[in-house]
């Protein structure tokens, strides 16, 4: 009898491979999806720092506000929510989580936008339950955008997790390292910059074990290499300190060929690239659409967004884009970010 289960169950083992499914997962394979997406906070900036009087500010800083109404980050935040939807992530960095508000030069300001708390909504409203696990706010700037009213931007780089996903050591730091400039006319801006990280834990299958990951996300200086390698050196260096298995993703404003940069600290300093060891050294741009969002065809054709782990403890199972196609773009033309966001599938080893 007991020859002739044997060969029973054999044959039927046989007929599951020759109709292709699964074996099941081995006891102790754990899994981690991770996602990396600068949002956009809505409008190019950078003509700020260009202003030669305080009336020249006052103008291109309701340019500039005026940018962020019709970029319509809830129309936005509803087509992240539906690519997200495909995937899934337990882990989301998410960069220029913007907070806008508005009002009377004399007066309180508004909220006229939370990023945070529209795109939570509209994940909900797809059928995904994220919490905020850790926020960084790096910072608020107000400025006067007309005689009568001015408005704020406050910038946040935040950590997404699934609801039930146990969460441990929610952290958020500034760098020592930060960008200032001063106007013609005297005004000096401060830019800090920052990183967040939380312990993450997934429960083993069968044998009751329990491993922690950790993922930290950031977003560092564009356009000034000195304080974006700082920064990118500062942060290899406190998550060196980790007693578990690293991932950093995020906006490292680095490209793979920036072997002094970031991406140079990161990959000679015990981290691979999870695009390229899955896709080799090609293609994979995540940057940078127009700053109305409205430009066909696209223009991503540069790398620096990442998701970087730890080969000695992890492996990278799959990695792939999302909203980098024109079918991706909201009904009204808009692409859902000026970045393309990037989905990893890890494993622990």
């Amino acid at each position: 009898m007991a020859r002739r289960w044997a060969a029973l169950l054999a044959a039927v083992g046989l007929v599951a491979a020759a109709l292709g499914l699964a074996a099941p997962a081995q006891a102790d394979t754990q899994q981690l999806k991770v996602a990396t997406y600068n949002i956009y906070l809505g409008a190019d900036l950078g003509p700020l720092a260009l202003a030669q009087t305080p009336q020249e500010l006052v103008t291109r800083a309701g340019i500039a506000y005026g940018q962020v109404v019709a970029t319509d980050f809830p129309s936005r935040a509803r087509a992240i929510s539906r690519l997200l939807r495909n995937d899934r992530p337990e882990v989301i960095g998410l960069q220029e989580v913007a907070l806008w508000k508005k009002g009377p030069l004399d007066g309180r300001l508004h909220t006229t936008y939370d990023f945070l708390d529209i795109l939570l909504r509209e994940l909900r409203s797809a059928g995904l339950h994220y919490r905020a696990a850790a926020v960084d706010t790096t910072g608020t700037i107000t400025l006067p955008i007309s005689a009568k009213e001015r408005v704020s931007f406050t910038n946040r780089d935040v950590i997404l997790v699934q609801d039930g996903l146990p969460v441990t050591n929610a952290q958020s730091h500034l760098y020592a390292a930060k960008f200032s400039f001063t106007t013609p006319f005297g005004v000096t801006f401060t830019f800090p910059r920052g990183w967040s990280a939380v312990d993450v834990a997934l429960k083993g299958k069968g044998k009751g074990k329990q491993a922690r990951v950790r993922v930290a996300t950031t977003h560092l200086q564009p356009g000034v290499p000195p304080i974006r390698n700082a920064q990118g050196q500062e942060l290899h260096a406190a998550l060196a300190q980790s007693p578990y298995p690293v991932t950093a993703l995020g906006d490292f404003n680095a490209l793979p060929t920036d072997a002094t940069g970031p991406y140079g600290t990161f990959t000679n300093g015990g981290y691979d690239d999870a695009w390229q060891t899955t896709h080799g050294p090609g293609d994979g741009f995540t940057a940078i659409q127009d700053p109305d969002l409205r430009n066909l065809p696209s223009k991503l054709s540069a790398r620096i967004d990442y998701v970087f782990y730890q080969p000695a403890h992890l492996s990278a199972v799959s990695a792939h884009l999302v909203g980098d196609k024109v079918k991706d773009r909201t009904p009204t033309g808009l692409w859902p970010s000026d970045h393309a966001g990037l989905v990893v599938r890890l494993r622990l080893q």
